[in-house]
């Protein structure tokens, strides 16, 4: 009797599965519902969906349910992932994006790309043709994500037809899905530590205030403070957002409050694009940079400070964070993986230690 009414939960998933009721990507019924209508045991059910999984047509997300893996037989492809980055021609994502397209293209897959620019609006079309090409999963950067979104009811709905959706440098607090992470606040506290080893105790540092990436690395420069038993000092921190016509330039347009450096010895840079602005402005200034400010930055650009000095840098592991962000989304769709909804996969990271640090006499 156990094994008739197992039989008619595989059958009856089946059916709906090969009749395309329950589509190519989408969350199957859980185990109670299925328990409820059919009368049976929770052991029936498990053992209907072992079945299935067996044979291709589901795969279990651990935490989350059973999703249909079979490609229904109408002859359409869902072998395309949605991309969306904030840009391409910035130093860093072509590699990024090379990661991705290696895992994607052996595995048979194509992308669509979207960039949205760090503008709402942007991300909302790049949304709306990834829905209208019914993509098999999303590969995305999130705009402005330390702000609120706008666009979540779109993000709510590729989750909703279990479409996975998998973050990368950053993610929305508000959406249950995985993310693929730099290692911001630890790389942050170490390579503020070096600043502090090297005798500095007032650190200025210059973070983004509307990306999640800024609030990370702030977080890293404060834990290496209190480790240090050194107080924050406000007036040391400065914040800065994204100019859209300055940073598709990679410059982000900053002005320095000249009194504030003064007070510092040692600076940790958002990234080194920002080091580089940094530089120029401390020059206007009469600041020589290192002699009489050390300072750190993020995305190991070989930038060259004053006299032949080049600066101490945080290695960004760009191919490494594209390859591991497409093999978490492939592993879901697959069902190979067995990831939380909300795991955060940190990529590691190391430090280009060069001359721009000066010990403290």
């Amino acid at each position: 009797m156990a094994e008739y009414k197992y039989k008619v939960v595989y059958d009856w998933i089946k059916e709906k599965i090969d009749n395309r009721v329950y589509k190519f990507g989408q969350k199957l019924p859980s185990e109670n519902f299925l328990c409820t209508k059919f009368n049976i045991s929770r052991q029936s059910v498990r053992k209907a969906y072992v079945a299935l999984t067996m044979e291709g047509y589901v795969y279990s997300i651990h935490g989350s349910g059973y999703y249909v893996k079979k490609e229904s037989n109408s002859g359409q492809s869902k072998k395309t992932i949605g991309i969306i980055m904030s840009y391409v021609a910035n130093h860093m994502f072509p590699s990024i994006l090379y990661g991705i397209e290696e895992v994607l293209l052996e595995n048979g897959y194509g992308m669509h790309l979207g960039i949205t620019e760090n503008c709402f609006d942007r991300e909302r079309k790049c949304l709306e043709l990834l829905e209208r090409d019914r993509v098999a999963g999303i590969i995305v950067e999130g705009t402005k994500s330390a702000l609120p979104n706008p666009n979540l009811d779109f993000y709510q709905r590729f989750i909703e037809s279990g479409i996975p959706i998998v973050f990368i440098h950053n993610y929305y607090m508000e959406l249950k899905v995985p993310s693929v992470l730099m290692d911001d606040i630890r790389m942050t506290k170490e390579i503020t530590m070096l600043l502090i080893k090297a005798g500095h105790v007032d650190i200025g540092c210059a973070f983004k205030y509307d990306d999640l990436q800024g609030h990370r690395r702030f977080q890293g420069f404060s834990e290496a403070l209190n480790t240090a038993g050194i107080p924050l000092v406000d007036d040391h921190v400065k914040w800065f957002a994204s100019k859209k016509e300055l940073w598709t330039q990679n410059r982000y347009g900053i002005s320095m409050d000249v009194d504030s450096v003064k007070a510092v010895t040692g600076y940790v840079c958002y990234n080194d694009i920002l080091a580089e602005e940094f530089l120029m402005e401390a020059k206007k200034a009469s600041i020589s940079i290192p002699q009489q400010l050390s300072i750190v930055g993020f995305d190991d650009q070989n930038v060259q400070l004053d006299d032949g000095h080049y600066l101490t840098s945080v290695r960004h592991p760009r191919k490494k964070l594209g390859i591991k962000a497409a093999e978490t989304l492939l592993d879901i769709i697959e069902g190979n993986g067995h990831i939380d909804n909300c795991e955060r996969v940190i990529v590691p990271s190391k430090i280009s230690i060069r001359d721009s640090i000066i010990p403290i006499k």
